[in-house]
């Protein structure tokens, strides 16, 4: 789905970005996934997440932005009552969806949706409002947060075994470096089999003048 940005009203100085995809996941585990929210958090490629500390009254999220290098705590509150543990997890949320609020310095609301779709696809949507329009780079990694969302989902909804140890890699190692180190690894990948391309390419040519 295309994401869009455009001024809400034209007596308020505000831009929204939206943006929406479908997920192959049960609504279920993604009001789950996001009411938790340490895998979310930490798919967001705008920040590193330094700190994340969860308590009964709301998660408090200490994060650096890449591009500005501004560290920021955030207090998430959560709705719903008891404790982090016992709390249902889509506590924060209805049916449908919810509103995610980042209380700091430079607070963020961020309106979440989910609507069933045929064939076990779920419609996923984001809406979040800035007061100046946001840098093609923030647009960017808006759109690679929610993808990676969905992605994310895609591979918890799944059982077999591959998928299994997919999401083990990916919280046990993907998910604890920063985007920064993320980006290089990935960098190296490719570096490497545009590497082993080339040897097999040799190895094709010698054996084929041999």
């Amino acid at each position: 789905m295309a994401s869009s940005l455009y001024r809400c009203c034209w007596r308020v100085s505000e831009y929204l970005f939206e943006r929406s995809r479908l997920v192959a996941a049960p609504v279920e585990l993604i009001a789950r996934f996001f009411a938790e929210g340490e895998a979310w958090y930490r798919l967001n490629p705008e920040w590193e997440v330094l700190a994340l500390e969860k308590a009964a009254g709301g998660d408090r999220l200490k994060v650096r932005y890449e591009r500005s290098e501004q560290e920021v705590e955030y207090r998430r509150p959560h709705d719903g009552g008891g404790t982090a543990e016992r709390r249902p997890a889509s506590a924060d949320f209805c049916a449908t969806g919810g509103v995610v609020e980042f209380v700091g310095e430079t607070s963020r609301t961020i309106t979440l949706s989910w609507d069933r779709q045929d064939g076990g696809l779920t419609l996923l949507g984001y809406r979040e409002t800035f007061a100046e329009p946001p840098e093609s780079g923030r647009m960017a990694e808006l759109n690679l947060w929610l993808d990676a969302a969905g992605g994310y989902l895609t591979l918890a909804a799944r059982t077999d075994r591959k998928a299994r140890l997919g999401r083990w890699l990916l919280d046990r190692f993907w998910l604890r470096m920063s985007p920064m180190s993320r980006r290089i690894s990935l960098i190296i990948v490719g570096m490497e089999s545009l590497a082993l391309l080339l040897f097999i390419a040799i190895l094709l040519i010698y054996k084929f003048f041999e």
